[in-house]
């Protein structure tokens, strides 16, 4: 099930936007809910990498634990997060364009068995579309400065 999907513009190179989504700290600056990652591989960035991402959303904190399965640095990263209800794949990338625009692509699948939770993310769709497009309007003010 499709959770998410965007695909948009920005007035940077994708080195630049790059080096903003894929540094922890940097991460902060445009997504409000991440609260960081602790890693439980020596690699942070490579096939492999596994950690647990702490998040808080409605002063909820939430912990999720997740591996990265394909990358390839300055221009994709696919993420898998491993919950009790299935599994979320996620996927980042980047695709340069003319005269230092990149092209940005972002999808998020949830893959369960469980029709329950497939009809409570139908319902929260609409909301979680709404945080994560302000999201990525937010990384396009911090990469486009």
């Amino acid at each position: 099930m499709e959770l998410y999907r965007y695909e948009g513009e920005l007035d940077a190179t994708p080195e630049e936007t790059f080096k903003v989504v894929n540094d922890d700290e940097k991460l902060k600056s445009w997504s409000p809910i991440f609260e960081g990652n602790e890693y439980l591989t020596e690699e942070k960035r490579a096939v492999g990498t596994k950690f647990k991402t702490r998040m808080k959303v409605l002063n909820r904190a939430y912990q999720f634990r997740s591996e990265i399965i394909e990358y390839e640095a300055g221009r994709y990263i696919k993420v898998k997060t491993v919950l009790k209800q299935g599994d979320i794949i996620s996927d980042f990338r980047l695709e340069p364009l003319e005269s230092g625009v990149t092209k940005v692509g972002v999808t998020s699948h949830f893959d369960t068995e469980s029709r329950r939770y497939k009809l409570v993310l139908k319902g929260a769709k609409p909301v979680m579309k709404r945080v994560l497009d302000h999201q990525m309007k937010k990384l396009g003010d911090v990469v486009e400065r």
